[in-house]
């Protein structure tokens, strides 16, 4: 007798507002060693507070990977924990400054001070940069649309700084890959100018090579990310925005020393919706993303297609291979993700409507594996009877989910098969 088992498909609710990244140091002092860490905390927190001026406020940086307002480690390796904070003073020509303390026996003494130049800090990092054993510190400043990074270096109670130079977004990794950390800086005005340049420290910062002729006309760049392009590459992901909705996505490399453009942002990356590339499948390598219509729309109105983000990976050499696939619902209320192995298997009913209801089918059989519907308040309370899932809220919208899928094996049984869909937690 033919066993029968059903799985319910499930859909993924993404929140619209995601936490952000993690800072350098969430707690400023939860790496301390000594006994009473709330003690070392107030200590630190007071120091602080005497040494920046009456009427100044702390201040964190407005992006980039560390949001915190105090950074604390040992900056110069001398087996002293070293705190840095940056302050505002708006009724002073300089604007931002820096302080920086340091722990010695159960007090915290103060070090130096130094100006920062802009009316906003942009960024912070704190890594070795110059491969000495001491921390550097990379700081961000901007003012209006112009922005600077600066290098410091931290020794012996002074602070010089050993780089300098305007900036759309710099990125620290080792694009040669040869062990030592390097700064890539990419540089962006509209119309005007385009570059990419990567710096290696060697008594001094030196240039290991830029990319100068890229093409400056289109809007800006809303994403770049650094970081494993392919299983043993590093390479830096250009995200571009042409206008207030297409995009088109340049992926570049290093290769003895030499900048290289892989992939260029032409056709095969171009897409009418900005899309985020970024380790969509959790392989520690950064995918592309790209619009794709389901199958049966491709002569649809665009603006009423219900599109897939698709996601591939360079193939190391001129291609682009396939890797993920999800539906994002345009106004980013919730996630439909769809498996690898059901890539060309699952599209949408071509009666499917944004923003009223969504039916998801097999391409051969046509049969209903999942459904997204948009109910009223009075029409979710019999909706829920039936067999719908809360998917989530949008104003006085419920938008619910239903799924389930039988599929036969090719010996003829019913049985449990991968589902095309899968439920992501809200923690994922």
């Amino acid at each position: 007798m033919n066993k029968r088992m059903v799985r319910r498909l499930a859909a993924a609710l993404l929140m619209l507002g995601m936490l952000p990244a993690c800072t350098f140091i969430s707690d400023p002092v939860s790496q301390m060693k000594a006994p009473d860490l709330s003690a070392d905390k107030a200590s630190l927190m007071t120091a602080i507070n005497s040494w920046i001026p009456s009427g100044s406020s702390l201040i964190r940086p407005i992006s980039g990977d560390n949001d915190s307002s105090i950074f604390t480690d040992d900056f110069d390796n001398d087996g002293k924990l070293d705190t840095l904070v940056f302050y505002l003073t708006p009724n002073e020509a300089v604007l931002i400054h820096g302080l920086i303390l340091e722990k010695q026996e159960d007090e915290w003494v103060k070090k130096l001070v130094f100006d920062g130049n802009g009316s906003q800090l942009d960024s912070v990092d704190i890594r070795d940069v110059t491969g000495d054993g001491t921390k550097n510190i990379i700081a961000g400043y901007s003012r209006g649309e112009e922005k600077g990074m600066v290098v410091y270096s931290y020794s012996g109670g002074e602070l010089d700084e050993v780089l300098t130079q305007p900036y759309t977004k710099y990125l620290l990794d080792d694009l040669n890959e040869d062990g030592i950390e390097d700064i890539t800086i990419v540089y962006f005005k509209r119309n005007e100018v385009a570059s990419i340049t990567t710096y290696q420290y060697n008594e001094g910062f030196k240039v290991l090579d830029s990319l100068d002729d890229i093409d400056p006309y289109f809007s800006n760049y809303y994403n770049i990310v650094s970081g494993k392009v392919a299983e043993n590459k590093e390479g830096i992901v250009l995200d571009s925005a042409v206008d207030s909705r297409s995009a088109y996505t340049t992926l570049v490399v290093m290769e003895n020393n030499k900048l290289r453009v892989v992939i260029p942002g032409d056709a095969r990356t171009f897409k009418d919706r900005k899309i985020v590339s970024k380790d969509i499948d959790k392989d520690g390598i950064i995918e592309i993303g790209l619009l794709e219509p389901p199958k049966g729309w491709e002569y649809f109105d665009p603006e009423t297609i219900p599109y897939f983000n698709s996601y591939y990976k360079w193939n190391g050499k001129d291609g682009l291979d396939f890797a993920a696939k999800l539906y994002q619902d345009p106004a980013d209320r919730f996630v439909i993700n769809i498996s690898p192995e059901w890539n060309e298997k699952v599209t949408v009913d071509t009666r499917s409507v944004l923003n009223d209801s969504l039916k998801f089918i097999m391409t051969d059989t046509g049969e209903t594996v999942a459904e997204v519907s948009f109910f009223t308040e009075s029409e979710w309370q019999r909706a829920r009877n039936d067999g719908w899932e809360l998917l989530g809220r949008d104003l006085d919208k419920f938008i619910g989910y239903r799924g389930e899928l039988e599929q036969s094996t090719s010996g003829g049984d019913k049985v449990k098969m991968t589902a095309p869909i899968e439920r992501k937690g809200i923690d994922e």
